[in-house]
């Protein structure tokens, strides 16, 4: 692995659900992880994120949310940030859930 790796926890853990990133996050540091991966709950600190993604320490970002997709619940979902586009438009939303 090269450079620093961010594994975030997002997500309001007062609006039930939506707390899965932080609840996921909260299970991590009780695992063996090597040295240079840093577990973070941003739960509904979204400055502080972006704070410490601004500083530039960090050669990759996971970012571990629930997302409404069109498969089955539990199905795990690689978004891809990088693919979105050439940045002239917007980017991923992961507030965007489909009706």
């Amino acid at each position: 692995m090269t450079g620093r790796v961010l594994v975030a926890g997002i997500g309001n853990v007062f609006l039930g659900d939506d707390g899965f990133g932080v609840e996921v996050v909260s299970r991590l540091p009780r695992e063996d992880l090597p040295p240079e991966v840093d577990v973070g709950d941003y739960g509904i600190a979204g400055m502080h994120l972006a704070y410490d993604l601004l500083d530039g320490d960090y050669h990759t970002t996971i970012f571990v949310d629930a997302l409404g997709r069109d498969g089955i619940p539990g199905t795990l979902s690689v978004l891809d940030a990088t693919a979105a586009g050439d940045g002239s438009g917007p980017g991923p939303d992961a507030a965007a859930v489909p009706d």
